[in-house]
């Protein structure tokens, strides 16, 4: 079958590889039929990275379910279903706390389209293994283009888990530094969910044209200390001066979560201390917890991904080319789907 690589920087591949079998009772093989980049695999295209040796790319998909072990009770073959980005059981303590990103049953940070210890292929293989069926795939509502949810891996879930617990708390005047597609995940979210007010900052002309859209106040960068103040604060920059910057920005008490760096980060210390505001920084464990709430969110036309991606492409030989060329979120879709 044919996975897709990153080999290095500036260049993918497709390869032909074997296709993965059953391995268990509780597994399922899923071929997926539309599978989106990130802004991590857009960082790792584009700029030098942690990551050096060739490995299977993708980790946003949705998938026709085309086997399952004899253990499987939530899906079956046909089904079609949104993918978990990251290997989890969802039995053991972190699990069933919602921990999905940190399961004890693997080794830590596997997952689908990143090198690890160990290694679960792309989700723009042609056959994916899920070794937990039960608790990594989700059927896909019906009435809705499938490929509507195909962020539901990562980016399309991230941005509700980002942004819900804390408009439920009360935390409803936000920032929002944005440079790829978490940013806006985050701002659609955040308008559907009823924020009071929603500011984001960002270089790209496309992406304030978009946020604009979307009902957010758009800037270009930096945060400027006019701005504000703010009591939510989500860094979805990869600019480490950025993120630095919002202390003079935001609430005491506040909160910033940060979904975005790959590399160090230096904060004000004494700054941070004084105003007491807690950095969130990390896996978001998304796909499980929340994900009804986002399925909802897209049935309803609250939330419309299809207005957040830059493109939507053939799922075929020149795909590896236009990864490497896109913008924000390139979305492929097989010509069967």
């Amino acid at each position: 079958m044919q996975s897709l690589w990153f080999v290095r920087q500036g260049h993918l591949e497709w390869r032909d590889v074997a296709a993965p079998r059953l391995g268990g009772d509780l597994e399922a093989l899923v071929q997926p039929i539309a599978a989106s980049t990130c802004d991590i695999d857009r960082l790792i295209i584009s700029q030098p990275s942690p990551f050096k040796d060739p490995f299977a790319i993708g980790h946003n998909g949705v998938g026709r379910v085309l086997e399952v072990g004899e253990g499987v009770r939530t899906v079956t073959p046909g089904d079609l279903v949104a993918i978990s980005w990251h290997i989890s059981c969802g039995q053991c303590d972190r699990c069933r706390r919602g921990l999905l990103a940190h399961c004890r049953q693997t080794a830590p940070g596997t997952c689908y389209g990143l090198p690890g210890r160990e290694s679960w292929g792309g989700l723009f293989d042609d056959v994916v293994r899920v070794p937990f069926a039960d608790a990594m795939l989700h059927r896909l509502p019906g009435g809705v283009d499938p490929v509507a949810f195909v962020a539901t891996s990562d980016n399309l879930t991230l941005g509700y888990a980002t942004v819900a617990p804390h408009i439920k708390a009360g935390r409803d005047r936000i920032l929002v530094l944005g440079w790829g597609i978490n940013g806006l995940y985050v701002v659609a979210f955040a308008r559907a969910l009823g924020a009071r007010s929603l500011t984001y900052v960002d270089d790209d002309t496309a992406n304030r044209e978009t946020a604009t859209e979307l009902g957010a106040t758009a800037f270009p960068g930096p945060p400027d200390r006019g701005m504000g103040p703010f009591d939510l604060v989500v860094d979805a920059s990869a600019d480490p001066k950025w993120l630095r910057g919002v202390m003079r920005l935001i609430e005491p008490e506040s909160m910033v979560e940060c979904v975005a760096h790959l590399g160090d980060v230096t904060l004000p210390g004494w700054q941070w201390y004084g105003t007491g505001a807690t950095l969130h920084c990390g896996l978001c464990s998304c796909t499980g917890p929340h994900v009804h709430e986002t399925f909802k969110a897209v049935g309803s036309g609250a939330v419309v991904p299809s207005k957040l991606w830059s493109e939507r492409v053939a799922w075929d030989q020149d795909l590896p080319a236009a990864m490497v060329a896109h913008r924000r979120q390139l979305v492929a879709v097989r010509s069967e789907t």
